[in-house]
């Protein structure tokens, strides 16, 4: 899942190019509490904290799976 596919979860449109541009401007931690916005607003999206390889933190998200109907 791509940011941009979060933002349109979360906000029901496509970002603008000035929402691009102010989000690849952040420094990763603004990076990280945007994207845990748009999980919260989005409401079916999870998030946890992972530490990269470079030794950063980044806030990885996903689509949770619907239950199974039963």
């Amino acid at each position: 899942m791509s940011f941009a596919e979060l933002f349109q979860l979360a906000k029901g449109r496509e970002w603008t190019r000035e929402e691009v541009q102010g989000f690849q401007a952040l420094d990763q931690a603004g990076k990280n509490r945007v994207v845990r916005q748009l999980a919260a607003e989005a409401g079916c999206i999870r998030t946890e904290d992972q530490v990269g390889t470079d030794g950063v933190v980044y806030t990885a998200f996903w689509k949770e799976a619907e239950e199974p109907v039963r």
